[in-house]
């Protein structure tokens, strides 16, 4: 844990939060627009001590890549053949005492309002509320924003969590959006 808080205060970052009383989420993680976002956030969940696991999508657990993902303790998610990443997490979830799934629902580093679901659905079929945490390249600044556990109205959410990473500056300021649901299902 104490190398962790050095290396933080090498790269100038302070984490302004406590970690939440809370021993289950779905912890959303953004921005994410550089893959110094997930350097970062490894450091500041390993000085929260917080048990986790990384989602993260299956293209980045190819060689090499698959080495530092695997290290980080991460899991791949999406489009593998025969699992419902949805269903995998709430089966994590459900089988550990306490445990926190990260993800950046963003999914890409390319500029995108249109978050991925899957998050809430984990977060609903789980039973567990949704850990709101941030990087803020402006401020320097690492933390959680809050913790939304009505997960009734996925509008509602989303509208959230926009409101929440509100004034939040991204590594690559121009590649980050805040969220908006739309319904696209056919009617």
């Amino acid at each position: 844990m104490w190398i962790a808080r050095v290396l933080l205060k090498i790269l100038g970052f302070k984490i302004t939060t406590e970690f939440p009383d809370v021993q289950k989420s779905i912890l959303v993680f953004a921005p994410h627009t550089s893959y110094w976002d997930a350097a970062i956030g490894k450091l500041v969940m390993k000085v929260w001590g917080v048990p986790h696991r990384l989602l993260g999508k299956k293209e980045l657990f190819r060689f090499p890549m698959v080495i530092v993902m695997r290290l980080l303790g991460g899991i791949p998610i999406r489009g593998i053949k025969g699992h419902n990443s949805i269903y995998d997490a709430v089966n994590l979830l459900n089988k550990e005492d306490r445990m926190h799934l990260v993800i950046c629902p963003e999914g890409k580093f390319a500029p995108t309002d249109r978050w991925n679901p899957g998050f809430y659905y984990m977060a609903a079929k789980a039973h567990v509320p949704l850990v709101v945490a941030f990087i803020d390249y402006g401020r320097k600044e690492a933390g959680v924003k809050g913790v939304i556990s009505d997960l009734s109205d996925k509008n509602k959410v989303y509208q959230q969590l926009a409101d929440m990473y509100r004034g939040v500056t991204a590594r690559h300021p121009e590649c980050f959006l805040l969220p908006k649901y739309k319904d696209y299902s056919i009617r």
